[in-house]
């Protein structure tokens, strides 16, 4: 068998998704490691965030690294040797705590560093509402020719790149509502996705360069495990690839189509996603049918997750 690790990104969080990640003994470490860096108690922190906090930039991006992390921390004394990570927009940089390349603490901070940097570029374009849309379903030509014309107008980004005809876009919030609101009643599929800041486009340039430094002053390594790049989905073997391929896809298209064709052409026959929900198992899944992929939220019990990956 051979096995990948999916971490996702700044999607499918819920008021209840740490709940029992920061009580489990297996998290302990993860939970004071992630309460040194926040500077209070981690389970203190979330349970004062509001349903609408909890998907602002800042709070969406630590709350999910600390779901992955703590899952990574239960289930890896479970998991076969794994072959291949992939990560998808802010998984990409968890991707590399999984590698063994960061460290606990130092994965908590670049989350920060990348979180605030991020908020920073975008500060002027994002009010309430969203910056990023997914469109998917099938359309007429017409009207597909009709929305890469808004795109134009409206100043977005193809922010990723999912799979055949579907694609999520980023631009400022008033210009994604305009879009919408021109498209919502021909393509009803379309999703106004609950995120803050327009990631994976030209608006966050700054963020990218910014960034750029703080990695290359941070202590990532090379992966000690192969993970897959967003933006060209080609292996990254070195610190210095790592620190190049974390900075650009922060303000670069994510091509999260050809990842999973690179992880089926690898000869990946499995693939575990750490979390929260289950959306990249299930493109990967419907994408390559023969690769059996589930999320680890799929399975009632660790015992029924161990019979899976037998």
């Amino acid at each position: 068998m051979r096995l990948a690790i999916l971490c996702s990104g700044q999607a499918g969080q819920h008021r209840n998704m740490l709940d029992e990640l920061l009580v489990a003994p297996e998290c302990e470490f993860i939970r004071q490691e992630a309460s040194d860096v926040l500077g209070q108690d981690v389970g203190q922190w979330w349970e004062r965030l509001d349903d609408q906090q909890i998907f602002l930039n800042s709070n969406a991006q630590f709350a999910i690294a600390y779901y992955q992390m703590a899952t990574l921390a239960r289930i890896a004394p479970l998991l076969p040797q794994v072959s291949l990570i992939a990560g998808y927009s802010l998984g990409e940089l968890i991707g590399y705590h999984v590698a063994g390349a960061l460290s606990a603490a130092e994965t908590f901070k670049l989350v920060q560093a990348r979180a605030r940097l991020m908020d920073v570029s975008a500060e002027s374009l994002h009010s309430a509402g969203g910056c990023m849309v997914l469109w998917r379903g099938r359309v007429s030509p017409s009207t597909l020719a009709a929305r890469d014309r808004a795109i134009d107008k409206y100043g977005l980004d193809i922010a990723i790149r999912r799979k055949a005809g579907e694609e999520v876009f980023a631009g400022s919030s008033d210009a994604v509502a305009k879009f919408v609101a021109e498209f919502k009643s021909l393509n009803p599929n379309l999703v106004r996705l609950p995120v803050t800041i327009p990631a994976h486009s030209h608006y966050l340039a700054k963020a990218s360069d910014s960034f750029r430094v703080i990695l290359n002053d941070s202590s990532i390594s090379a992966p000690q495990m192969t993970i897959l790049g967003t933006v060209d989905a080609l292996p990254i073997m070195s610190r210095e690839e790592a620190i190049s391929a974390l900075s650009r896809q922060i303000s670069t298209t994510i091509r999260w189509d050809e990842g999973m064709d690179a992880l089926a052409e690898s000869g990946i026959d499995k693939a575990i996603e750490l979390g929260p929900g289950n959306d990249l198992a299930k493109l990967l899944a419907t994408g390559h049918p023969h690769i059996a992929a589930r999320s680890v939220e799929d399975f009632g019990n660790y015992r029924a997750l161990v019979d899976w990956l037998k």
